[in-house]
């Protein structure tokens, strides 16, 4: 088989079928062996697990990665890739062509505690890792490839670099940041340096807070993230009621939303949810 790692080789195979990606798409291709081998074993499959590949592309990590796993799915959404995809995957029957958005699939079909992988492009990011969120129960571990600046936030302590999602992801899932991926690795190198992030699903919650309920929380909290909380809670409630909140729960008024720790932004939603601010866990 073709090195699909190499960038000449990747030119020749997309010139061949009249293919031009569309870096708008985060078409960014891996193209450096020696990443592809850091990826794997950062992935470090094992031979009975099952996985979902997010964004298989022309088959550069689902063809690294299909002898390591006891079954495959590779998940592509641009269906000119489907050609090569098949080429390249004929020899690994135990790996299954997905067309398809991840974002619309339903893990479930596929089975408990997957493996999910893959190279994510930058514009769906945030959306596959709220999926894994809401359907954790189908998701042992993940690891992806993401924007290093996305990757630093998400493992972010509490303060000026913290984010949303990393707070909403850290309540179910361990995150750790791998290592760094220069954006030279990548046919076309994108605007900016890669991540490798590895994710795996807690035995239980950080939060006891029901997760409809711990989202509406983080986007209220977040949403005017440089205002102090008192003025964020002032917007929900009067000046005195979002004071009297505050004492309750031993907060700074002055504090925002990024500077708070887990436990801390769980007792803010659940008061959130006694004063009716969060609507009804579904």
């Amino acid at each position: 088989m073709e090195r699909l790692t190499s960038p000449a080789v990747l030119r020749r195979l997309l010139e061949a079928q009249g293919l031009r990606l569309r870096p708008s798409l985060g078409q960014h291709f891996l193209a450096d062996a020696h990443v592809l081998a850091r990826l794997l074993e950062a992935i470090a499959p094992e031979p009975q697990e099952r996985a979902v590949e997010v964004g298989a592309g022309i088959g550069t990590l689902t063809v690294a990665l299909a002898p390591h796993v006891a079954e495959l799915w590779a998940v592509e959404v641009d269906p000119r890739f489907l050609p090569l995809l098949r080429a390249h995957l004929a020899p690994f029957p135990h790996v299954h062509i997905l067309h398809a958005d991840f974002r619309d699939l339903g893990l479930a079909a596929l089975g408990r505690d997957l493996l999910l992988v893959g190279n994510l492009p930058y514009g769906i990011t945030s959306d596959v890792l709220l999926k894994l969120i809401r359907e954790r129960e189908s998701v042992a571990r993940a690891v992806f490839t993401v924007q290093w600046e996305v990757g630093e936030k998400l493992v972010a302590a509490p303060g000026p670099q913290a984010s949303r999602l990393g707070v909403h992801l850290r309540a179910y899932f361990s995150v750790e940041l791998v290592r760094r991926i220069p954006r030279s690795a990548f046919f076309p190198p994108p605007e900016v340096d890669g991540a490798v992030i590895r994710l795996q699903r807690l035995p239980a919650p950080r939060v006891t807070l029901p997760e409809p309920l711990w989202e509406r929380t983080l986007a209220l909290a977040f949403a005017h993230r440089r205002k102090s909380l008192r003025r964020v809670l002032a917007s929900h409630l009067s000046p005195d009621r979002a004071d009297a909140l505050l004492a309750e729960l031993g907060l700074d008024p002055r504090v925002r939303a990024e500077a708070l720790d887990l436990p801390e932004l769980e007792r803010l939603g659940w008061a959130l949810a006694r004063l009716g601010l969060l609507g009804e866990a579904r």
